[in-house]
């Protein structure tokens, strides 16, 4: 376990790590490490629920291989994480081998390559899943895991509880935030991002005295396609548009839907020569390859002016 002392200190830290306006996934990764040492647990990870609402999906772990985490899926009332997540309740287990809602996972028992045969089912011994609940709405769950059976105790939970609360509604906060700024039919950011972001992008550029660029990117005669074929189709056009688009970019660019057939992109530090080699090569991926478009079934070339 873990000593009362290191206690504040590691619940302050939490607290700064929520309180950051740090990438979503860095963050939970972070806290996922913070709560192994506070339980001292052996693993932490933290799911959840997709837009359906039916399955967890793992958002970060700590202890856990890499491979693992893509293993770690379940659907709702599925292994104990679908339980708590279902119930709204927390789960103490002192083993897991007991206890009828834990669910081996192949990937898990067959880690290193072993058939899983002649190995102990699982590493897992003890574990503890508390959910995680905001506004009243459960989001997702966050457990701790150790190979140590008994290792948990009510006083843990208490305190992975008392961290879900604190992050719940942050998570939810970042959710809502990005649902908010985000166009639903591309994916791509909005046009009340774009006026959230560009005078931030602007106000560095000035500070910092590096370059920034804008791209304005119209496609061309894209009325026809809608008129032609419908908008159905258009609406498919411009979905693969703006995949093309993010495929194109560097790491801290943006794209943004600015209208109906209108992007912008935003390129921080970039200088002009840059921002028309970014241009140049956006206007060629965009051109290079039809667009295959299931109703009516056509396939489109579309070009953009940039």
């Amino acid at each position: 376990g873990m000593s009362r002392a290191r206690l504040p200190t590691v619940l302050f830290e939490i607290g700064k790590v929520v309180g950051s306006a740090s990438d979503p996934s860095l963050l939970l990764a972070r806290i996922a490490e913070l709560v192994c040492q506070l339980v001292g647990a052996g693993a932490c990870s933290i799911m959840l629920l997709d837009g359906s609402r039916a399955r967890l999906i793992p958002k970060a772990a700590f202890g856990l291989r890499a491979e693992r985490l893509d293993a770690l899926s379940f659907g709702v009332g599925e292994g104990v994480a679908g339980w708590v997540v279902q119930r709204g309740e927390p789960a103490l287990i002192a083993d897991a081998h007991a206890d009828p809602r834990f669910v081996t996972l192949p990937a898990v028992v067959a880690a290193d390559g072993a058939d899983g045969a002649d190995r102990p089912r699982s590493q897992i011994r003890a574990m503890l899943c508390v959910p995680l609940t905001a506004r009243g709405e459960v989001i997702g769950v966050m457990t701790a895991t150790s190979d140590v059976a008994g290792a948990f105790t009510p006083t843990h939970q208490a305190l992975l509880q008392f961290v879900s609360t604190t992050i719940a509604l942050d998570l939810q906060n970042v959710r809502l935030l990005r649902v908010a700024v985000t166009d639903p039919l591309t994916g791509v950011f909005n046009r009340r991002f774009l006026s959230d972001q560009l005078p931030l992008e602007i106000d560095r550029a000035l500070t910092t005295g590096e370059p920034l660029a804008i791209c304005m990117l119209d496609l061309d005669r894209f009325k026809l396609v809608n008129d032609i074929h419908g908008h159905a189709a258009g609406d498919a056009v411009l979905a693969e548009i703006a995949r093309r688009l993010r495929g194109a970019l560097r790491g801290g660019d943006k794209v943004v839907r600015f209208g109906g057939e209108e992007f912008v992109l935003i390129l921080p530090r970039a200088d002009e020569a840059r921002a028309v080699e970014i241009a140049e090569r956006v206007r060629e991926r965009v051109r290079a390859t039809p667009i295959a478009v299931a109703t009516p079934a056509v396939e489109l070339t579309v070009t953009t002016s940039v």
